[in-house]
């Protein structure tokens, strides 16, 4: 029996404490005298140099704060963002993105941005304008650069990069008449 540092009597068990394997190396090797304690430091240092380099990379990229990439585009969070400040469908936030960009300014410092405003006013008018006008062909008129407007002008009046296309058309048309005015 012995007594702790509070004057208590109590059974000490002796533990085992295992020496780990470069203890247990440096024990061996210790009285071995064919050891070549050169090649061990020059190994050692290699080792640790390869640790210092390690070291220095990951510290290195720790130390940089990552700058979201915008090649990547807009995270969810940005789209909800420019979405509840009434920039809507996606050529609208393609070209708060593009802004983003070109200015290196952050999403809310483009949005206060007069020029932004001013030109994504100019967007919204330019789609509206696109909108309301009718899109395809009406019929009864022709465009001047078709066929079919200058099969009926006198061939002398045709531009000169039309004459084969006309003359051709009108060709086509003569073998397709029938006998019969209806045919």
């Amino acid at each position: 029996m012995s007594t702790n540092e509070f004057g208590e009597e109590g059974i000490v068990e002796e533990s085992v404490v295992e020496s780990t394997p470069e203890q247990q190396d440096f024990e061996t090797t210790s009285t071995d005298p064919t050891v070549d304690w050169k090649a061990k430091a020059e190994a050692e240092e290699g080792r640790r140099r390869r640790l210092e380099t390690k070291l220095a990379k990951l510290s290195s990229k720790e130390d940089k704060p990552s700058k979201p990439s915008t090649s990547d585009g807009l995270d969810y969070g940005q789209k909800a963002f420019l979405i509840a400040n009434g920039i809507k469908g996606e050529a609208e936030i393609k070209f708060a993105e593009e802004v983003m960009r070109e200015t290196g300014k952050t999403l809310e410092q483009v949005l206060g941005s007069k020029f932004f405003q001013a030109e994504l006013e100019e967007r919204r008018e330019l789609a509206k304008t696109a909108e309301a006008t009718p899109s395809g062909k009406r019929s009864g008129s022709s465009t001047i650069d078709s066929v079919e407007y200058w099969l009926t002008k006198p061939i002398e009046d045709v531009p000169k990069e039309m004459r084969t296309q006309v003359v051709n058309a009108r060709l086509k048309q003569e073998q397709t008449k029938g006998v019969f005015y209806n045919s």
